[in-house]
């Protein structure tokens, strides 16, 4: 009976013991720390480290371990103490100084588990950041822009494809509107522009397909695709070739005003563009390059569509001669890769023109001043310079009068004083020769005294003056003319500095 107890006893303890054991190994096994960062990064650039604690751990602690010569620490604490309740992931912000590779790990560790309350921290993960320069990295760019294939559906290319041939000719049957076009890189890093359903027209059409390698080589390949017409209309504009594009949906941008519409053009349907108000229908045509533009159409003839951009409305420009407003000069500018037919001021710096052209709102013709700096178009009101320019005459001839009313008061001023001088002179001059016609008579030997005359009781008579005595007030007079009188100035209309 002992022996039964005592194995029994035995193999509890065994089992226990080897309960706790494995119980006590995967704890240990799950306290792991999770250490996350970027596998590259660029030197200069910021990146993210992330550190993690296992959700069983009831208690923490950690230091975060790196190169300090490789990167620069922005934010975060290296070392970290927590329990539960707190934020289980630190996250940290790091710079990278230089090339190379930088280590993060998170070191001198301990976890407590939150059931058994035991240590059970069993090591930590280690995230390596490979650095490089920027230079380094597009060093290390593919430079490969050729073309492993190139179609066009339902044409045969011209010469057969060849990834160093760069120019192609193909045909397709006439009414087709949209070509198909594949292309495959030869280096899967690299980018294709051009390709897909792509509009197309009777005639010419140029097709450009761009290779982008990863490094930023282009390499450009060109399809001259050419769609049959059964019955082409050419036309001479200004002695240049076009053919008449005849389809709908060959123009991008239809002007603001204009609807599409059907005319008749050599016994042919041709869609045109009309604008009611202005009176003005246009024909798109396309030149031997495959490019199309569109062109005035009256009565069998074809101008340039100069479009000007206004400030209020759109502006058709008329190359018709029309007698300008005073002050201006014929000339002539560049609008838009087009001669326009214009008139500026005498004194310009050609920054503003003149030009005659039709509002397309309203259908009404007047004069529009272009400015070359806003390329824009305002309306010139009814002679707006022939108003300002007989305002200036009206103030020149005004102030003409007012500074000859000026001169006029300043020389009667002038006129007077003089005159004024003159009479005290020649009394003076009078005074002396009658002085000089006395024989033995000197100015020194006049008696100074005044003639006194005896007089009544109560009655007053002024004294009389000594002839020496008038001659020196005589003198005092002129002397104080002269020193009021005015300095004299030339008088100008020039600006007084």
């Amino acid at each position: 009976m002992k022996k039964v107890v005592k194995r029994t006893l035995v193999g509890v303890l065994t089992l226990l013991f080897a309960f706790v054991f494995k119980t006590s190994s995967v704890n240990a096994a799950s306290c792991y720390i999770s250490v996350s960062a970027p596998s590259s990064s660029v030197v200069g650039q910021t990146f993210k480290v992330s550190v993690t604690v296992p959700s069983n751990a009831g208690s923490w602690e950690y230091t975060l371990s790196y190169d300090s010569s490789k990167v620069r620490l922005n934010s975060g604490s290296l070392k970290v103490v927590g329990v539960i309740g707190d934020s289980r992931t630190n996250t940290y912000t790091f710079t990278s100084l230089t090339s190379g590779s930088a280590s993060f790990k998170a070191v001198n560790a301990s976890i407590y588990d939150n059931a058994s309350i035991t240590e059970c921290f069993s090591g930590s993960s280690t995230a390596t950041v490979n650095m490089k320069s920027q230079a380094e990295i597009e060093a290390s760019y593919s430079k490969n822009n050729n073309l492993a294939s190139l179609t066009v559906e339902g044409a045969e290319l011209s010469p057969a494809f060849n990834k160093d041939t760069l120019e192609y000719i193909a045909t397709l049957p006439a009414d087709t509107t949209k070509a198909k076009v594949s292309a495959t890189p030869a280096d899967s890093t690299a980018t294709i522009t051009g390709t897909g359903e792509i509009d197309v027209t009777d005639g010419l059409n140029k097709i450009e397909i761009t290779v982008t390698a990863q490094h930023g080589e282009k390499k450009t390949y060109v399809i001259n695709l050419t769609v049959e017409e059964l019955e082409p209309i050419k036309v001479k504009v200004n002695g240049k070739t076009y053919t008449v594009v005849r389809k709908s949906g060959m123009v991008d941008n239809i002007p603001v005003g204009f609807v599409e519409t059907k005319i008749k053009i050599k016994d042919q349907d041709v869609v045109a563009y009309k604008n009611v108000v202005a009176k003005v229908t246009l024909v798109a045509l396309k030149d031997k390059e495959g490019f199309v533009k569109l062109f005035i159409y009256k009565n069998g003839k074809y101008e340039s569509f100069n479009e000007g951009r206004g400030v209020e409305t759109n502006i058709l420009i008329l190359n018709n001669s029309k007698k300008a407003p005073l002050g201006f000069i014929k000339t002539k500018f560049k609008y838009n890769g087009n001669t326009i037919n214009a008139y500026k001021l005498v004194k310009s710096n050609n920054k503003y023109y003149l030009v005659y052209a039709r509002n397309l709102e309203d259908g009404k013709d007047n004069f529009y001043l272009y400015d070359k700096e806003n390329n824009t178009f305002q309306l010139l009101y009814k002679y707006p310079f022939e108003v300002m320019k007989y305002m200036a005459c009206t103030i020149c001839v005004l102030l003409i009068i007012f500074i000859l009313i000026i001169i006029t008061k300043l020389s009667r001023t002038f006129t007077s004083k003089e005159n004024k001088i003159k009479k005290l002179e020649n009394k003076l001059m009078k005074l002396r020769n009658k002085l000089n016609d006395s024989e033995d008579y000197d100015i020194d030997d006049v008696d100074e005294r005044p003639n006194i005359k005896k007089v009544e009781e109560d009655e007053y008579v002024v004294p009389k003056k000594s002839r020496k005595e008038k001659l020196k007030e005589l003198e005092e007079a002129k002397e104080r003319l002269n020193s009021s009188k005015p300095k004299r100035r030339k008088v100008t209309l020039e600006e007084d500095d």
